[in-house]
Order: structure tokens, then sequence, then C-alpha cells
């Protein structure tokens, strides 16, 4: 049961990291490190991250179709499981490595980049396949007006709004849903601030909130 609910929480969160960020942009040794207030989704509550939320891009591998972008995410200093995200030249996430744990592949693939104009409203149903255990999930994705971001990073303006509302099921098989708010800015190439509320619309929902602290480009 636990196990089943880690997975989830890594695979929700680790999505929402490649959010709106273009993959054919990133260099091996970028890395973005974020403030975070508030427990990770699907975490206990009462449980806090000790340190940044961190995600760098640790290699590029494979050419044309097959060559992969990797990212690597770390919830704070204490993170026994850091997860490998794989995304392909079109942006889209095939597969997330979970350290010492599992491997998630995802049929049909999840855009790490929703190419969308203001006021567009997208779906996508996906499975989760977990060692042939299949998890159905269902994301609706909004963007949202434009707006003008100030984070410990700086300030910058005309930040991309997307709201994405990721729907599934526990291991008890009750509906789960987790409302995140990103703005992403080009200058970035990655979100600058995200809100995301777990168990959205239900009486134990809870929030966490990460703020861009720093962006490094290797030389």
């Amino acid at each position: 049961m636990r196990n089943v609910n880690y997975l989830l929480a890594v695979m929700v969160t680790a999505i929402l990291v490649g959010g709106t960020a273009y993959a054919e942009d990133w260099k091996v040794g970028e890395k973005w490190t974020y403030k975070h207030e508030g427990p990770r989704p699907f975490s206990d509550p009462s449980t806090k991250i000790k340190g940044d939320r961190t995600v760098e891009v640790t290699k590029i591998e494979g050419e044309g179709a097959a060559k992969r972008y990797l990212l690597k995410t770390l919830w704070g200093t204490e993170d026994a499981n850091p997860t490998t995200t794989y995304i392909d030249p079109n942006n889209m996430i095939r597969k997330m490595d979970i350290q010492y744990m599992a491997v998630l592949l995802f049929n049909p693939p999840v855009p790490a980049i929703w190419p969308m104009k203001p006021g567009e409203q997208k779906t996508l149903k996906t499975n989760m396949d977990v060692g042939g255990f299949v998890i159905p999930i269902e994301y609706v994705t909004k963007r949202l007006k434009d707006e003008t971001i100030t984070v410990p990073a700086g300030t910058f303006e005309k930040c991309r709004h997307f709201e994405i509302i990721s729907s599934l099921q526990n291991e008890m098989g009750e509906p789960m849903k987790v409302k995140t708010d990103q703005w992403y800015h080009p200058k970035t190439r990655n979100f600058v601030k995200e809100i995301a509320i777990t168990n959205y619309q239900s009486d134990n929902s809870y929030t966490g909130t990460s703020v861009l602290k720093s962006h490094t480009i290797p030389k």
C-alpha cells in the first residue's frame, strides 16, 4: 500500500517538474533549485521537506527518435529515492526511473510541454505501467492569462500560467485529484513558481509551494 502511494507521489511531482520546459534547449549540468514550503504531493501532510527541491539535467543519450533528455529530481537532502525522468525529442515523458524502487512506463507518453495558447484547454488520458500494474491517469490542462511573477531568483514578466488537474485512483480504488498551477518563463526554461493542492476539492486537501531560487547553466 505504502509503495503504491509513494509511486503516485513520485510520478505526479516528477511530471510537474517537467511541466513546460523545452527539452531541446537543455544542457547537461543545467540545474534548477527551488525553495519549497509544505508537504510534497501525496506525502504525509505532517512531513516537511528538508532542504531545497532540485532538478538537474544529468545526461542526454541516444540519437534521432531514440534521443532522451534525463532530468534528475531531488526533494530535499533526505530524498532516498531520486527520480530520473526520460524526455524524448518531441518533449514527451516516456519513462521514469525511481532509484532503488521501480521503473514507470507511460502509454501514451505524457507531455513535458503543453503546447497551448492562452485560453486553450487539453485533456490527456494515459496508463502508467509499474511492472505490469497499470494505473490510469487523466490530465486536464488549461493555459490561463500570462502573469508577472516575483520569486527569490528575480521578477519574471509574462510568465505562462498553466493549470493542471491530475485525476487517478489510490490503492483503495478511491478517486484522487491534484491541482497544480505552474508559471513558466522562457528565460529559465522551466517553471518559476508552482502551487500543488493534493486531494483537491476534498476536506483533507493540503498545499505545497515551490519558488525558483536559482537557475544555473554550465559554460
